[in-house]
């Protein structure tokens, strides 16, 4: 081939080459696989990116919930076991043994804690600290600070709480018998009977007393209460306070002479001619009601008085058989115990008069004029169990007629005030009924508590002392009162405390033949006071406690070292 053909052949290939797409397929290929390897890598960074926000986010409830169970068992703890809790040791820790056991408080941050206590709660973990019981926190009654931990996201809350019961508005500092103002009167008094200045002595006690009736007057009790709702009809007659979480619904000529709370969001409903007695409040507002359980004694079913009322099988057998007395009857023929059942029947005209402590029931009914009397001197409490532990449905206490209840030792005028307790646990599932009725001759003195169980109350009867159910249903003509001066029984009044003691005469002890100047007796005085305050320290709580919710806070990220626990909060 010679030069020239050659040219020409070269030329016709490159003019091909310039018009033909033959040669971009590789680089175009290459091009897309970088491209799409470059989206598909953003696409996977981004899902990860998600994944890990979303395990964050489901770490963080989970903390948080956490939090909230930690929060939760310790309020139960509180209340469950505040009873044994005093000012020397008002904390619980858990021991050695894994048990809760008293201890004392510890400064974190500058202010008085209770010991740390942590658990476990579906794979995640809490910790958590209360203020110690009779201190203040921030205006509240009790602070719980519980920080809950799931893999590596930790939340802190604070919860706060204030005692609740059938007692509130009751400032402990100002109770008058362990005030200042108390101890500085008892101290002047003492002053006055060694200077024989009977006229001084007279104005000190008046003020004393008078110091009493005003911290009385602080305390709103509560002695009719249904927990999820109160219906009045007919010509109902309350003098006491009136308290439920739900609705009042009042109709007829129902008259309330006390102060009303409704529930939060609820309302008291009115028709007829129903009124409120002037001079007391309406408020809004709820209570967390102590359950049974919590003052019990948990050894009930085997430790109780049950004993007196078997019927004797010969003299004195079994040990302590019929020591309650029955009168109207006879124990041969119509026993009042069963002991199979655990229901104490009373009929005709029997008198069935208890003496004992604590009674475990399943049951009590009454039919014909009977009566059951607490002995004076008795301080008498009759526990139901729970309907479904007994095998039936239905009433647990039924009064009607002439039937009456009523206590030798209930002498308000004489200040005594000890009433026997009906304390019902009841049911959430199963129905627990009282059905209370009666005649116009008819005065009953008791306490009625069953925040689980219903309440139905008609006739013409008065009932004196304190009436909680779940929810109460009243109708006819019936009176439920309090006297004037009337003291809650100890496990409903969250702030009972024991009756002070005298400190005593100082220079009644040591040698009468050394005489002590007025400035040594008023030094022994004070002593005797100290002495005695210490005594009261290590008092247990009589009552049991029991605390409802006030306020709810997410706290700042977790609480600074060497800081309050609450702190950010």
């Amino acid at each position: 081939m010679s030069l020239g053909m050659i040219i020409a052949f070269m030329r016709r290939r490159l003019r091909l080459l310039a018009v033909s797409e033959a040669g971009m397929a590789l680089p175009v290929a290459l091009f897309a696989m970088v491209s799409s390897t470059a989206l598909a890598g953003a696409a996977v960074v981004a899902t990860i990116d998600a994944q890990k926000g979303s395990h964050r986010d489901g770490s963080t409830k989970q903390a948080i919930a956490a939090a909230d169970a930690g929060a939760n068992v310790a309020r139960a703890r509180q209340t469950r076991y505040g009873f044994i809790l005093n000012q020397k040791n008002p904390c619980l820790k858990i021991g050695a043994d894994g048990n809760l056991a008293k201890t004392a408080a510890e400064v974190v941050g500058g202010s008085a804690w209770c010991p740390q206590v942590s658990g476990t709660v579906g794979g995640s973990s809490y910790v958590y600290r209360v203020s110690p019981v009779g201190s203040e926190c921030g205006g509240y009654e009790l602070c719980v600070v519980s920080t809950g931990t799931a893999d590596s996201v930790s939340r802190r809350i604070e919860v706060t709480y204030n005692r609740s019961g059938l007692v509130s508005n009751v400032d402990e500092t100002e109770h008058w018998e362990t005030s200042k103002e108390a101890k500085e009167l008892l101290i002047k008094i003492e002053q006055a009977k060694r200077d024989e200045d009977i006229g001084k002595q007279k104005e000190l006690e008046d003020a004393l007393k008078k110091l009493k009736e005003e911290a009385a007057k602080r305390l709103s009790a509560e002695g009719f209460v249904g927990r999820d709702g109160i219906t009045l009809s007919g010509n109902a007659e309350i003098r006491m306070g009136l308290g439920t979480n739900g609705n009042l619904v009042t109709s007829g000529n129902a008259n309330i002479c006390g102060s009303i709370r409704h529930g939060i969001g609820k309302k008291w409903s009115k028709s007829g001619n129903a009124k409120q007695c002037s001079g007391y409040q309406l408020t809004e507002g709820n209570v967390d009601l102590p359950s049974v359980s919590s003052f019990m004694p948990t050894n009930i079913a085997t430790n109780n008085s049950n004993y007196r009322l078997v019927k004797c099988t010969k003299t004195g057998v079994p040990t302590g058989c019929q020591s309650d007395t029955l009168s109207g009857g006879s124990w041969s023929t119509t026993s009042p115990w069963n002991a199979s059942t655990r229901t104490i029947s009373l009929s005709g005209n029997s008198t069935l008069t208890v003496g004992g402590g604590d009674y475990w029931v399943c049951a009590i009914s009454f039919s014909g004029n009977s009566q059951l009397i607490m002995a004076d001197g008795a301080r008498v409490r009759f526990f139901f169990d729970k309907p479904e532990n007994c095998g039936y449905n239905g009433n647990q206490l039924s009064l009607s007629g002439n039937n009456r209840i009523s206590a030798t030792g209930y002498q308000p005028s004489d200040g005594q005030y000890e009433l026997p307790g009906f304390f019902f646990l009841g049911s959430p599932t199963v129905a627990s009924q009282i059905n209370l009725s009666g005649n116009f001759s008819v005065t009953n003195e008791m306490v009625f508590y069953g925040p689980d169980t219903y309440i139905n109350i008609s006739g013409n009867a008065t009932w004196k002392g304190v009436i909680v159910g779940r929810s109460i249903a009243m109708s006819g003509n019936g009176h439920v009162e309090q006297d004037a001066g009337f003291e809650l029984p100890p496990e409903l009044n969250p702030y009972y405390e024991e009756e002070v003691i005298d400190p005593g005469d100082p220079g009644s002890e040591g040698d009468p033949g050394a005489p002590m100047s007025e400035q040594e007796k008023l030094e022994e005085l004070e002593e005797k006071i100290k002495e005695w305050e210490e005594e009261q320290s290590s008092k247990t709580n009589a009552a049991a406690v029991h605390f409802t919710p006030q306020a709810y806070f997410e706290c700042t990220g977790t609480a600074p070292a060497g800081g309050s626990p609450n702190a950010n909060c």
